[in-house]
């Protein structure tokens, strides 16, 4: 059994009282469920981008938080992942011009726009995390291929860089009222 007490360590306990209310219980439930899921008693560090670590060679974590649901990747490879709620107030469709590019509005079939825009959104979410938000615009820095909606599906996604653009593949599940999205990059 795993006591609060026990879940943050001294470090951790310095940051979580400088956070929100909803900081707090997305930072405490992380670290909970990696003692009590995965038994790792470690604190989680960050690099200069706010990328999270483990102090463990060869290991790399993401996660996210969308209201009451985690989800956390633990990999050998690079890793990103991204968990959204489907919201009833249509916020995604309000912001779509800000992460949706034109060659990606051309396949978003209409009859569903909330669930393709929630899975690109998670793409580029998990793209972003991948790369420890070196680059930062879903516009410029990363494209999602034409898919179709189905219920667990892979989809291609580019990084766009500067010098070059690298392909990996997204997989997305809906669960609930949520998608999960993560990417692998095997290199």
């Amino acid at each position: 059994m795993i006591s609060n007490q026990n879940i943050l360590s001294e470090r951790d306990k310095i940051f979580f009282f400088s956070l929100s209310e909803k900081r707090k219980h997305e930072f405490f439930m992380v670290r909970y469920a990696l003692r009590k899921y995965f038994g790792i008693n470690m604190d989680i560090f960050y690099d200069d981008k706010r990328k999270p670590f483990l102090p463990v060679p060869g290991k790399y974590i993401s996660f996210s938080h969308s209201f009451d649901k985690i989800a956390i990747a633990i990999s050998s490879y690079q890793i990103g992942i991204d968990i959204e709620k489907c919201r009833k107030n249509k916020k995604i469709i309000k912001i779509k011009e800000k992460f949706i590019r034109d060659d990606e509005s051309i396949f978003i079939n209409p009859n569903y726009e909330e669930d393709y825009l929630h899975v690109i959104w998670g793409i580029k979410e998990s793209l972003y995390k991948l790369e420890g938000g070196m680059y930062y615009s879903f516009l410029t820095h990363y494209r999602v291929s034409p898919f179709c909606i189905k219920k667990d599906y892979c989809v291609s996604c580019w990084i766009i860089k500067d010098s070059y653009s690298k392909k990996l593949f997204a997989f997305y599940r809906k669960i609930e009222d949520h998608y999960l999205v993560y990417i692998i990059d095997k290199k």
